[in-house]
């Protein structure tokens, strides 16, 4: 088996159903398998899934247990030589897979591989960053890199990203958007699954960090595209779970790649930036709720990861 297509579905059941069927329609020139590990679905995901797709291995979760986890799970049945980690609310296209595939079998110093994403519309977007810092995450959290989006300087990445699509050639990233990842087995074997500590944001970041880190090279494909409609599954989530998820996984990975006086750093931007939040947002804003455990987990009053609790919250 050369190819494990692994697919985490919570609440997207219009564009899975879209997925699977352009995997059916446009499946890629070598031997494959696909999953789809559902995390708790009330949209009848699953039900679609045996109904239209009975050659999928569906995997069924009662509950939302995380993109990293839900992963691991496949991870755990696939027989790939390579593993694609494809977001449900992504669509094939004409040849999109070949590329990857065929630059995992040509380069074996390469361990991860990643496409050119782009809209429903056919427009391209940038989805390689290079490994949070202290400066990176300052940016961020104060909407400059937003606001400055094209400086060289802000965002260095941009024109690596825009030199690639115009060049066609193969980059050498830190890391790549997760929705459409696809991992050589022996990256897996070798530095372990997704870190599920990991809730949802930040996973792929980590994992690339530890292929890197192994001597792995991670590498963007421009010529490989697919399309991603992005954010359908954060939108099902309800507010303030993915401020919270999103900031304890930033949290994770400085303490898991960072020294010590960044993260310290760190935590004291986000003690100030959500301090205000709290000041400045309505009494009725569903995320406050968020914004109150992120500054508990600053100081130490919580665990830093999404807890079951969390899940419940509305």
């Amino acid at each position: 088996m050369t190819l494990s297509i692994v697919i985490v579905s919570f609440n997207t059941l219009e564009l899975l159903t879209r997925c699977l069927a352009s995997i059916r329609r446009l499946p890629p020139g070598v031997s494959f398998e696909t999953f789809v590990v559902d995390n708790g679905s009330t949209d009848k995901s699953p039900e679609m899934v045996a109904e239209r797709f009975p050659n999928v291995r569906l995997i069924r979760n009662e509950a939302n247990r995380g993109f990293g986890a839900a992963n691991n799970q496949a991870l755990q049945l696939a027989k790939g030589e390579n593993i694609l980690f494809l977001n449900s609310d992504t669509e094939l296209l004409p040849g999109s897979l070949d590329p990857l595939i065929m630059y995992l079998e040509s380069n074996p110093t390469v361990g991860v591989v990643g496409p050119t994403e782009q809209t429903g519309d056919g427009i391209p977007y940038p989805t390689i960053c290079p490994f949070p810092d202290l400066f990176f995450l300052f940016l961020t959290h104060t909407g400059l890199r937003h606001r400055f989006y094209r400086n060289r300087v802000i965002n260095p990445y941009r024109h690596l990203w825009e030199k690639a699509q115009v060049t066609g050639e193969p980059t050498v990233v830190d890391w790549l958007s997760g929705a459409g990842l696809m991992v050589r087995r022996k990256v897996l074997e070798e530095i372990g699954p997704f870190d599920e500590r990991f809730f949802f944001y930040m996973e792929e970041t980590d994992l690339c960090k530890r292929a890197r880190a192994a001597g792995w090279l991670v590498v963007f494909v421009p010529t490989a595209v697919i399309i991603h409609h992005g954010g359908q599954s954060e939108g099902k989530v309800r507010g303030g779970l993915l401020t919270l998820s999103g900031t304890l996984s930033e949290l994770r990975y400085f303490t898991k790649h960072r020294r010590v006086a960044e993260l310290f750093l760190l935590k004291c931007l986000i003690l100030v930036e959500f301090l205000l939040k709290l000041l400045l947002t309505k009494r009725n804003d569903p995320r406050r709720w968020a914004y109150r455990e992120v500054l508990e987990s600053v100081l130490g009053l919580r665990l830093a990861q999404i807890t079951k609790e969390d899940l419940c919250r509305r």
